[in-house]
């Protein structure tokens, strides 16, 4: 039985401010680190070891992981960066703060673009134009996602990386962002387009699935403080 672990980084700078992220880069806070910590020792005293572990290319997310692995006394373990594990690109929202935005254009277009499985935000192509990206190929980049084409942009990396390290017989870490792990979640979990809507994935708190050999999921909890 494999494990998958999928935490979203601690609170970051801009989650303090309630602006949107996304791709926007934007560091932990000290709560975000302590809490990132604390996960990792979380997952310690669950007898919980990872043989490898992923993160996106934000800083946040590449944070959390060095705390989580500190505390787990695994900081050796292989460890790779990717830009599909990014979170959703907000596109034109994005370092925006929401309650402006939900002013500017109203509370269910916000709410749309936020909780909808289809629905994109407003497009900033600047918004991809960063050194991190330069190598990718910019006409495959969207500046600005729905959580549908966040998973798009997720699943090769899932199905080319993820998954033959699980089937391999590994145990996975992956720290992501709330709508990239929204994303992964409704794919793993089969959830409906519309469901997907009232799933949250709540600041450095560790899920953890317990996978058969076909990464069918035997278990799954969320392991908290007391």
């Amino acid at each position: 039985m494999m494990k998958l672990i999928l935490i979203r980084h601690g609170q970051s700078e801009a989650n303090l401010a309630n602006l949107f992220t996304g791709w926007y880069d934007s560091p932990l806070t000290d709560q975000g680190k302590a809490d990132a910590y604390q996960a990792g020792c979380l997952l310690k005293a669950a007898n919980i070891h990872v043989d490898v572990a992923y993160s996106s290319l934000l800083s946040r997310a590449i944070q959390t992981s060095y705390f989580v692995l500190s505390a787990m006394d695994q900081l050796y373990v292989p460890y790779q960066k990717n830009w599909r594990l990014n979170g959703r690109h907000y596109g034109a929202l994005e370092g925006h703060n929401k309650s402006a935005m939900k002013e500017k254009y109203g509370e269910d277009q916000v709410h749309a673009w936020r909780r909808t499985y289809d629905v994109r935000p407003p497009v900033d192509p600047a918004g991809i134009q960063d050194p991190r990206y330069a190598h990718l190929d910019q006409g495959s980049l969207r500046a600005g996602e729905s959580l549908k084409d966040t998973l798009e942009r997720l699943a090769p990396y899932w199905q080319d990386e993820l998954a033959p390290a699980l089937k391999s017989g590994k145990n996975v870490l992956i720290v992501g962002h709330g709508n990239g792990l929204r994303a992964l979640v409704k794919y793993i979990e089969n959830i409906s387009d519309d469901a997907i809507e009232g799933v949250e994935i709540p600041n450095a708190q560790p899920i953890v699935y317990d996978l058969n050999s076909d990464l069918e999921i035997r278990s799954r909890q969320i392991l908290k403080s007391e």
